[in-house]
């Protein structure tokens, strides 16, 4: 039998209180998040424009919508939205926001750029799932994902992010599966709870200039190696190459017009 700790407990009835108060405003604000979406994204395919057809006032008609998956089939309340590997172009769908009760997202294998919003955590706090791999986002990843306490996926891998992984990530307790392999990031790799231990050296492939467990340790910066070090003392200069503790000896007068 599954036990359940006091603190998972907890965050399972916030959750759930949450979602609920976010239902109430549902419906409409899904149907013109699904709308701008759409509006914001190119589509050479003709994927989305031959199946979000919002000309129906029917109940849960856009739970019919190809990669649309709702809480109730009769319900315009979006749960997940899957739209990997649609050649889709364009940017970071902010409207992404007005699906009140979303969990899950997933815009995979794409042809997406640009940067991520630096406030994504304000697009929806409820997300469990964020799959943005296998496109072309680039820029830094935003440290505010840390928010996004449910987080279980988080997929950025095939990208071409660069800078650090914010340490904040680390924050994410319920990572279960974390890849940023095949970027552009360097710097130390974040401590991840120690719950976290499915996330390994090829959650982090590809990327040269990470370090730090569970990839090689990160090397202290090297200090830079003084080419000599002058002291006069009684009319005569010593030049002492330094860390190396050999002293040579000259004249004033000879370092002066030599």
């Amino acid at each position: 039998m599954l036990l359940m700790s006091g603190r998972d407990v907890c965050h399972g009835v916030v959750f759930l209180l949450l979602l609920s108060c976010r239902f109430s405003c549902g419906i409409e604000s899904d149907i013109n998040c699904l709308k701008s979406i759409k509006a914001s994204l190119e589509d050479p395919l003709d994927m989305l424009s031959s199946s979000w057809d919002f000309n129906n006032n029917t109940e849960g008609f856009i739970c019919n919508f190809l990669g649309i998956e709702c809480w109730h089939p009769h319900e315009s309340k979006v749960l997940n939205i899957k739209l990997a590997d649609l050649g889709l172009k364009g940017q970071f769908p902010r409207g992404v926001q007005n699906c009140t009760s979303l969990t899950g997202l997933d815009l995979s294998s794409n042809n997406l750029s640009g940067s991520l919003p630096d406030d994504i955590d304000r697009l929806n706090y409820f997300i469990t799932s964020l799959d943005l791999s296998s496109n072309s986002f680039s820029g830094l990843i935003p440290k505010s994902i840390s928010n996004f306490t449910f987080l279980n996926i988080l997929k950025l891998d095939n990208n071409k992010f660069l800078g650090e992984i914010p340490p904040q990530l680390g924050q994410l307790s319920r990572i279960k599966i974390f890849s940023v392999t095949n970027n552009q990031l360097s710097g130390p790799i974040p401590v991840f709870s120690s719950m976290n231990n499915t996330i390994g050296p090829e959650s982090f492939a590809n990327n040269p200039g990470l370090c730090g467990p569970p990839l090689k340790s990160c090397q202290s910066p090297k200090k830079s190696v003084s080419l000599v070090r002058v002291i006069e003392s009684n009319g005569v200069v010593m030049m002492a190459a330094a860390g190396f503790g050999v002293g040579f000896v000259f004249s004033f007068s000879y370092f002066i017009f030599q």
